[in-house]
């Protein structure tokens, strides 16, 4: 599959004879969906699973502050910028894109904060921070190989760097909500 240019329009070339080993392409679409779900639901599991969390008010805000900030990210570079294109002539493909969005980034961003708003530990806190990094870098990679997002100018530099803007956001807003948690009482 390759992407052209044709005036002001990308056009999606998809080359022929693409079908699984059983003759069917709807198969091969389905199991990009069945991936992003079940890492979706892992990084929900471990963030469930945490022994020492915010409190819900603080983690329900969070959750909506990182929402915003993705959703503003994939706006401001996938359709202004046109540095990605997202894959939305495939049903699977653009569900896979809002798993990995709405849950899957978040969840992990979500344990990242916890963790580390929750230890004095330095080596916990790298542990978390190359945990957060390693699987924000996994799931783009595994996003761009499945062929859900399409990179047009956005390199491993741009990624990087907006992985890690991405963790500072959810460390200062996760202690800005900590804080407002003691103030107001919010406490479990």
């Amino acid at each position: 599959m390759s992407t052209q240019l044709h005036g002001s329009q990308y056009i999606i070339v998809i080359p022929k004879g693409k079908v699984n080993k059983n003759g069917r392409k709807g198969r091969m679409r389905l199991s990009v969906l069945v991936v992003f779900l079940s890492l979706a639901w892992f990084c929900i599991y471990v963030w469930v699973k945490l022994p020492r969390k915010l409190p819900l008010a603080a983690n329900f805000l969070l959750f909506m502050a990182i929402e915003a900030v993705l959703t503003n990210k994939l706006t401001i570079i996938g359709f202004n910028l046109r540095l990605f294109r997202i894959n939305t002539w495939s049903i699977p493909h653009f569900l896979s894109m809002i798993l990995h969005n709405d849950f899957t980034i978040t969840f992990v961003l979500l344990t990242f904060a916890n963790i580390y708003l929750h230890t004095n530990k330095a080596g916990v806190r790298w542990a978390i921070s190359v945990y957060t990094f390693g699987m924000q870098w996994f799931l783009g990679a595994a996003l761009r190989r499945n062929h859900v997002l399409i990179d047009h100018g956005w390199g491993t530099t741009r990624e990087s760097i907006m992985i890690l803007s991405v963790m500072t956001y959810t460390l200062l807003m996760g202690k800005l909500f900590q804080r407002m948690a003691l103030r107001e009482g919010w406490l479990r």
